[in-house]
C-alpha cells in the first residue's frame, strides 16, 4: 500500500509540473547574440606583435581598446583580483576588434588605470587587423 502511495505521489508531481515554463528577460536573439560574441571571441587570431601581424600579411584595421571597471570605488569588491580585471578588459578589446570587422588582434599594453567609482579599473589597448 505505500508504494502504491508513493508511486501516485510521484506520478501527481510529475504531471502538475509538466506545464510549468520559465519566463525570463533575455529573448532569443538577445541569447543568440551573446553566444554568437563568444564564440567569435574565441575564434580571434593573437599575434603577439605588431610585427608579426604585418609579416603574415594581415592588414591593419585601427587601434582598438578594452576597458574592466570592478567594484564601486568604496572598496566593497576588493576581492577582484587584477589578472579577473585584465581578462575582463581583454575580452572587452576583443569585441572593439570584432566591432570594426577584425579577425585577429594584438595587445600593445595593458595597465591599471585609477577610476574614482572602480575598485579595480584595467584598461588594455591593442591594434585590430584583418587576416585573411
Amino acid at each position: 500500500m505505500l508504494r502504491i502511495f508513493a508511486v501516485t505521489c510521484v506520478l501527481t508531481a510529475l504531471t502538475g509540473c509538466s506545464g510549468v515554463t520559465y519566463h525570463t528577460n533575455i529573448n532569443n536573439d538577445v541569447l543568440g547574440d551573446e553566444i554568437g560574441t563568444y564564440v567569435n571571441k574565441r575564434d580571434l587570431h593573437q599575434f603577439y606583435s605588431d610585427q608579426q601581424a604585418h609579416e603574415s600579411g594581415a592588414s591593419l584595421l585601427g587601434r582598438i581598446e578594452g576597458e574592466s571597471c570592478h567594484g564601486d570605488g568604496r572598496g566593497t569588491n576588493s576581492n577582484v583580483s587584477y589578472n579577473r580585471a585584465k581578462s575582463s578588459a581583454i575580452d572587452s578589446l576583443k569585441a572593439d576588434a570584432m566591432r570594426r570587422g577584425g579577425n585577429a588582434f594584438t595587445i600593445n599594453s595593458c595597465r591599471e588605470t585609477p577610476q574614482s567609482y572602480c575598485d579595480i579599473s584595467v584598461t588594455c589597448t591593442g591594434q585590430a587587423y584583418d587576416l585573411k
